[in-house]
């Protein structure tokens, strides 16, 4: 990495003297970089104000046409920070004492002299650099400062609770990017009281994951943030446009064999499909969760991707069923898929007598899951994730909750009715245009509680697959056409109504006053009780 340069701005009305103190500074070593030369102030100030030029340092005359050095000082440290010398003719203490006042660090007379001039310019340098070395401090402690601002907000959307999006504009500061989301869960920790919990794992925490994490995108852009789950669990979530499934698979490896080996303790690694934008988080909580129940049948130990399962679920060596129970669940899943409920359960009822012909409760038991496992397979490519987790859970344990054969056969059938009702939902009349439907939406209920999960049952499609689309087909986010049409609407009604600005606030659905001036602010240069005043005004 090359070492940083000083950059340096010269004005000076006299081209000779101007070239000379050029010279004289670049003469000082390979340390400084000359980013502007301008014969007057006003010249810099309209270079500045067309293209922002970053500078450290500025070398000016005092006394030039338009506008003398000492008004440019002051007019720049308004928009820039930097250094500044005045160079004068005159070697009077006014100047001296006017310039240190505007904020120039040194004042030099001509005629310049070679040794002194590279004696200041020296002190000047230890100057800059101390200012460097704080300013770089100042930027870590501020990085690691809003570090911890992201992953409390990260960590409330891995906390189960529905959040709405009006809450959810920090998020921007992520940026439309790729992320994938793991969730490292320990085996056992549910059915463990937390005093039985070994001390070993107890011990694993933000130090032993951020170590991996960095180790692994060592050289690399990729970002990461971690943070605490409930049930003895850690959420990693990986921003990186180069990503693959294969490349977060062994980094799961890495976090799960260190778990494993270091700590003695057997954790189950669950890692999402790609997604596009942070606000989604929920909704990818969710489908790990779903994702992770599959280890009461595969086992813990483990690393769980949505593509793994699909192929795991498909693979008939997994479950040892008779043929004809097979065929039965095969005809019985084209069924589900055409949504005939009807012929469903016809087939579920053959399904059930063939069932009640086997001999052994163990291959009862393998026959209902190998129809659970494939049903929930079905709705998991489709369904929403929130419906799938205790599906999932029921389709599991419907032997184990059953006293005798009777009994089983209704909870299947009631089980089954679960798996209709979520079938419904995927197969009601599709909108003629998603996106306007949505809007509509948005628009009826901008003083409820919004969530992606609203929004997109409200349409019948899947939440992450909406978000893009919707991005797709109007170049915007969900978020920013949610927080537009709340401002706009706030907007209306401070024109048109004598309502006080709480009450605005709350009906277009922000219970924070404060926080819902400083957006209006944003969209519309004012905060609402100024703007409202400037439209009286006006009219």
């Amino acid at each position: 990495m090359e070492p940083r340069k000083i950059k340096t701005i010269v004005v000076d009305d006299e081209s000779r003297i101007r070239r000379g103190i050029e010279r004289l500074i670049l003469s000082c070593g390979d340390e400084y970089e000359i980013v502007g030369s301008f014969k007057s102030a006003l010249e810099l100030i309209k270079s500045f104000q067309k293209e922002r030029i970053s500078f450290d340092l500025l070398f000016t005359d005092i006394k030039m046409p338009g506008m003398d050095g000492l008004e440019l000082i002051k007019e720049l440290k308004d928009w820039a920070s930097f250094e500044a010398v005045v160079i004068s003719g005159f070697n009077d203490f006014k100047y001296l004492q006017t310039a240190i006042r505007e904020g120039a660090i040194d004042y030099m007379v001509k005629p310049l002299m070679r040794d002194d001039f590279r004696a200041q310019l020296e002190k000047i340098k230890e100057k800059i650099k101390l200012k460097w070395e704080d300013e770089e401090k100042m930027e870590e402690m501020d990085s690691e400062l809003n570090f911890v601002k992201q992953v409390q907000k990260l960590n409330e959307l891995t906390r189960g609770q529905d959040i709405d999006l009006s809450e959810m504009e920090w998020t921007k500061e992520f940026p439309f990017s790729s992320y994938f989301l793991l969730c490292i869960s320990k085996d056992h920790a549910a059915n463990m009281k937390k005093a039985s919990l070994p001390e070993s794992w107890t011990t694993i925490g933000e130090t032993e994951i951020n170590s991996i994490l960095t180790n692994y995108y060592k050289g690399t852009a990729t970002r990461f943030w971690y943070w605490k789950g409930e049930e003895l669990s850690y959420w990693v979530l990986i921003q990186n446009d180069q990503a693959t499934e294969l490349q977060e698979n062994l980094l799961a490896e890495k976090l799960r064999s260190k778990i494993k080996y270091e700590y003695q303790q057997s954790s189950t690694i669950a890692i999402s499909r790609v997604f596009h934008d942070v606000v989604l988080l929920p909704n990818i909580r969710d489908a790990l969760l779903s994702l992770l129940q599959f280890r009461l049948i595969f086992g813990g130990n483990q690393i769980y991707t949505f593509s793994l399962m699909e192929k795991n679920l498909t693979n008939r060596d997994m479950i040892k069923e008779s043929k004809e129970l097979d065929i039965t669940i095969n005809r019985l899943l084209q069924s589900l898929q055409r949504f005939q409920k009807e012929e469903s359960f016809e087939l579920l009822h053959q399904f059930l007598k063939e069932l009640e012909k086997l001999a052994s409760p163990q291959e009862i038991e393998r026959n209902i899951q190998s129809l659970s496992i494939q049903t929930v397979n079905f709705l998991l490519k489709n369904a929403q994730a929130k419906e799938q987790i205790s599906l999932i859970q029921d389709g599991l344990q419907l032997t184990k909750k059953s006293p005798n054969f009777h009994e089983l056969k209704n909870n299947i059938k009631d089980w089954m009715q679960k798996v209709f009702k979520i079938l419904e939902k995927m197969n009601q009349r599709e909108v003629p245009d998603p996106v306007e439907t949505a809007k509509k939406w948005i628009l009826n209920n901008l003083g409820e509680s919004i969530t992606i999960d609203k929004i997109a049952k409200a349409i019948h499609m899947n939440p992450t697959y909406f978000c893009e689309y919707f991005k797709n087909q109007t170049g915007e986010t969900i978020l920013d056409y949610v927080t537009k049409a709340r401002i706009e609407k706030a907007k209306d009604l401070l024109i048109s109504t004598e309502l006080k600005i709480y009450d605005i606030s709350q009906l277009v659905g922000y219970s924070d006053t404060k926080y819902f001036s400083k957006l209006f602010k944003k969209y519309f240069g004012d905060v609402p009780s100024k703007f409202k005043e400037k439209v009286r005004y006006q009219s």
